[in-house]
């Protein structure tokens, strides 16, 4: 109902949405950090110093380059090849061994929400939900049987056109900051589906909550016939990899909570800002919010490893600033297309 006077005026959503955040990228520039992102430093790291780091302005002056240029070094450095890749994924499984303190930490808030699911979604369901029950963002792309995107929700369209909108404004621009913002969230996206949809959820095989929960009075060991169950302590069931959403045996970790934070903590580090990034992951996590259908655990659970996904990107990116420089720059001339790859050590 409340984009129908758009459709009454003839504005196309889609276009509408890159230009808000073509607008929204521009408004932000003034604002942007003048050394390094200093949220969250009451959060210490076992190495010491702080866990949660941006990126210091003094990586994004401006070079001088063209268009060409600086995209084609932006790539390089954001997508640093399979050391790149490699270093990422290291970083993020080897967490838990680099910062127990956090990851215990962690760990524990976890369990005591795990050990008191029953209770607690039961009160989020009936008095959360319920709050936001009316909201729910209208589709970029209809998604039919057909539709090659029929597996991307409503949502997931929207964290993908402001992705894409935020490199094309990086490009229209010559904007360092915006394409290595929209860079880096594209591995965390991809990082954060490797994790949680392929590793974790197959592994933990916790079965999703009953829909109307708190009417069973408690933890009850039974499957409905979608698949859930009250019983909150039902895990191991073991279900293979499905790299397409799936109901039985996948409820811990949240992808979505996992993919959202994630995102939001690269747009944070770079941008030097925690609000704008968390307010719209916090609306994409809102919009058509029962569909989620989760625990309170594996959404506190998606938030945290999304958080470690989003910084072990931002730490590798900072890391490879400061050494190995790989550039990838496309060629185009009367003579034909190509591109020239380059290192500077």
């Amino acid at each position: 109902m409340f984009f129908r006077p758009l459709r009454l005026f003839g504005v196309c959503l889609p276009k509408l949405i890159f230009a808000l955040v073509f607008v929204a990228l521009w408004i932000a520039q003034p604002a942007r950090s003048q050394n390094v992102f200093h949220f969250g430093n009451h959060i210490p790291s076992f190495h010491g110093g702080y866990y949660i780091n941006g990126i210091p302005s003094s990586a994004f002056i401006d070079t001088g380059e063209n268009r060409f240029q600086k995209a084609g070094r932006t790539f390089g450095q954001s997508i640093g090849g399979v050391e790149g890749v490699a270093n990422d994924l290291a970083d993020i499984g080897l967490f838990p061994f680099r910062e127990p303190l956090l990851f215990g930490a962690a760990a524990l808030g976890v369990g005591v929400l795990a050990a008191n699911d029953y209770a607690i979604t039961s009160y989020y369901k009936d008095n959360v939900e319920p709050l936001f029950a009316g909201f729910n963002l209208p589709p970029i792309v209809p998604r039919t049987r057909t539709s090659p995107l029929r597996f991307l929700s409503v949502e997931d369209q929207y964290l993908v056109a402001g992705i894409g909108a935020t490199y094309a404004y990086g490009i229209a621009f010559n904007d360092e900051r915006a394409q290595v913002a929209a860079l880096l969230s594209t591995k965390a996206v991809a990082y954060s589906y490797l994790v949680s949809q392929v590793l974790l959820k197959p592994v933990f095989g916790r079965v999703r909550p009953s829909r109307d929960l708190s009417s069973y009075g408690g933890p009850v060991d039974v499957i409905d016939r979608s698949g859930r169950s009250p019983n909150p302590y039902n895990w191991g069931n073991a279900v293979p990899v499905s790299l397409t959403p799936s109901n039985f045996g996948t409820s811990f970790p949240s992808f979505h909570y996992t993919a959202y934070f994630s995102v939001a903590r690269v747009y944070s580090g770079v941008y030097d800002n925690s609000w704008v990034p968390y307010v719209v992951a916090g609306a994409l996590l809102a919009s058509n919010i029962r569909s989620h259908n989760h625990w309170v655990s594996d959404m506190a659970a998606g938030a945290l490893i999304g958080t470690v996904i989003g910084q072990s990107i931002l730490n590798n990116y900072a890391e490879r600033r400061g050494g190995l420089n790989t550039t990838f720059t496309p060629i185009v001339s009367s003579s034909g297309i190509g591109a020239q790859f380059s290192m500077t050590f």
